[in-house]
């Protein structure tokens, strides 16, 4: 009797658990297929970094620099700012200075962080706001009051580091800075982040193509090397004075483009030689580039454009990094816009070379060459398509040389667990090793390697945006 009872028990228990599992295996497999958003997976980062897409403003009026409805402030550059300034004397009006920035994409923000040296005094208060329009509608989000032994630190030296929690999640385009002192008339603040998730990923640029003048140059610190100076100095020849440009071509994905020492004449630019290239590719609204010298000099940077892309740019180069260095930028240059319409890279008695030409000359003088413009889908090794851009044009590169072999090199920064960016490499490195393949470059000629975070181009020291930044890459070495 008591063993029917537990026969009986027992069924009854297989019944529960199938109806059980009926319950709960579809929902596992609702879950398993409802893919997260990706600002829910993505990691912080500082959202006004340059390296990240954020462009400094300033209101019409304020500085010495072409009229627009929005301009931005030389001195906030790559998360740097430096609102150093002298108020009208007298009075007992409360001291007052806005800053703003522009977001490559709206962006939820989490939290805000102040740091440098009280050089000179940090203001009474700093608040901080947040909208979606650039004229109206901020929402304040975060008000410290600086500590009094800060505040009177004056030309001391004294380093700062203040941690400021967003006391509310707006998400927004815009982000206003003000800084505020009943008494002091002269204050400033050095290094400004704020560390958020982008809302969505910021739109692919499509208007790089122009020409720009150098209009303000700021250096970190060094000498700069003739490669650098010839990206924002002068040469006289005679009676004329040439002046250093930018030339950019854009298709898709794919930037290329080169710096000159030109005479401008209007909106006509006679080139008197070409000093150097920037081979690359856009990226959300950043152009990342690998600047080669015409001695063969390289280095890494970034040129983005305000939304309405017609009148400034940033370009912040990096320096070398060295262990406990904490500036990103060796130096930063604010670029005008001359015209949208860009010529040849050439002078009048030289050919101008095509992308998968400097491509090669890259691979001459270094053996390998940056992919940037190749990009991939969040967290995963679908190539986007404006990828095609740059990649077609390796395709004409290995065509134009039969004999050469490739490795496709996949990289990453070091966010994340060793082990999974190591998966995360290989698998994007094979990626574009199969688009090549399919757009017929033979199989044999190519192999993919992925490096996770083992090989950074750049040391990544402290929050340096700017070496994670370039470090997410696809690389192209000749084997």
């Amino acid at each position: 009797m008591r063993v029917a009872r537990r026969a009986a028990w027992l069924s009854q228990m297989r019944k529960c658990w199938k109806l059980l599992i009926l319950i709960l295996f579809p929902a596992s497999l609702l879950l398993a297929a409802s893919p997260a958003k990706v600002g829910e997976q993505a990691p912080l980062v500082d959202v006004v970094s340059v390296y990240n897409g954020g462009f400094a403003l300033s209101r019409e009026g304020e500085g010495d620099y072409p009229k627009g409805e929005m301009e931005l402030i030389n001195s906030v550059l790559a998360s740097r700012a430096q609102p150093e300034f002298t108020p009208d004397e007298g009075g007992g009006a409360e001291k007052r200075r806005d800053l703003f920035y522009e977001l490559a994409a709206p962006a939820t923000i989490s939290s805000f962080r102040i740091r440098g040296k009280a050089n000179p005094t940090v203001p009474r208060r700093v608040e901080i706001a947040i909208s979606s329009s650039p004229k109206t509608g901020f929402q304040t989000v975060a008000v410290y009051d600086v500590p009094e032994q800060y505040r009177t630190a004056w030309n001391t030296g004294k380093e700062i580091d203040f941690s400021i929690p967003a006391r509310q999640k707006i998400s927004g385009r815009y982000l206003r800075l003000t800084l505020l002192d009943p008494k002091q008339g002269y204050f400033g603040l050095r290094y400004f982040n704020a560390h958020g998730r982008f809302d969505e990923p910021p739109a692919l640029r499509k208007n790089f193509s122009g020409i720009y003048r150098t209009y303000k140059f700021h250096a970190d610190a060094g000498t700069p090397t003739e490669a650098d100076s010839a990206m924002f100095g002068q040469r006289r020849e005679g009676r004329d004075s040439y002046e250093s440009h930018i030339i950019l071509h854009q298709q898709e994905g794919q930037v290329q483009g080169c710096y000159v020492f030109a005479k401008e004449m209007s909106k006509d630019v006679q080139i008197l030689s070409v000093e150097g290239t920037l081979a690359g590719g856009a990226e959300g609204n950043l152009f990342r580039f690998t600047r080669i010298h015409k001695d063969g000099g390289e280095r890494q940077g970034v040129i983005t454009l305000s939304s309405d892309g017609n009148k400034m740019a940033h370009l912040a180069m990096l320096r070398e990094i060295k262990p406990g260095d904490k500036d990103d930028g060796f130096y930063r240059l604010v670029l005008a816009r001359v015209t949208d319409q860009p010529i040849p890279c050439a002078t009048s008695a030289e050919k101008e070379k095509t992308p998968a030409d400097a491509m090669k000359e890259a691979i001459d003088k270094t053996g390998k060459v940056q992919l940037y413009g190749v990009n991939f889908d969040f967290d995963s090794d679908v190539l986007r398509p404006e990828s095609g851009a740059v990649l077609n044009e390796v395709v004409k590169l290995a065509q134009a040389n039969p004999g050469w072999k490739f490795e496709v090199g996949g990289h990453t920064d070091s966010q994340g667990a060793d082990a999974y960016n190591q998966n995360l490499s290989e698998r994007r490195a094979a990626s574009v090793v199969r688009y090549l393949t399919r757009a017929g470059v033979t199989a044999s000629r190519l192999s993919a390697k992925g490096y996770g975070e083992s090989r950074p181009l750049i040391p990544e020291t402290g929050d340096s945006e700017a070496a994670r930044a370039q470090n997410r890459r696809v690389e192209l070495v000749k084997q």
